[in-house]
């Protein structure tokens, strides 16, 4: 009898270590699936940056509408150059809309338009007085 009752405890330990075994390399797969997903999205958004180009980040205090705290907000998203605004789409405009908290500024204060310009190395009226020292929102303290 104590037989049995070894030989049943023995096949309850094995099947809970295979059903062990099979649930952790399904969840393995599914979140390699997950992680996959993640990245085909973030294909179809600009590259976001871990660090500006050559240590050099633009000036993006330059487009009007954004001061220093709003340049400081995207450059801690990954965004320090003028191509990476000028490359926009609308859905990922409104994605950072909702991290800035400044629903439709982008798009009201036309900051891609001017990002273009700004990449292509010409400069805005904006960008020429915050040049001078003009504007105070984008003055370094």
């Amino acid at each position: 009898m104590i037989e049995i009752a070894m030989q049943m405890i023995l096949c309850l330990l094995l099947a809970a270590l295979i059903g062990f075994i099979i649930g952790y390399i399904f969840a393995k797969l599914s979140c390699e699936d997950t992680d996959h997903a993640q990245e085909i999205v973030e294909l179809k958004d600009p590259s976001l940056l871990s660090a500006p180009r050559n240590n050099q980040k633009d000036n993006l205090t330059k487009i009007k509408g954004v001061g220093l705290k709003i340049e400081e907000k995207l450059n801690d998203l990954g965004v320090y150059h003028f191509d990476q605004i000028a490359n926009w789409d609308d859905d990922f405009v409104k994605k950072v809309d909702e991290k800035l908290a400044f629903s439709g500024r982008i798009i009201r204060e036309d900051w891609i338009s001017q990002a273009k310009v700004l990449a292509s190395g010409e400069e805005t009226d904006f960008s020429k007085r915050v040049e001078s020292g003009e504007v105070p929102s984008s003055k370094q303290a």
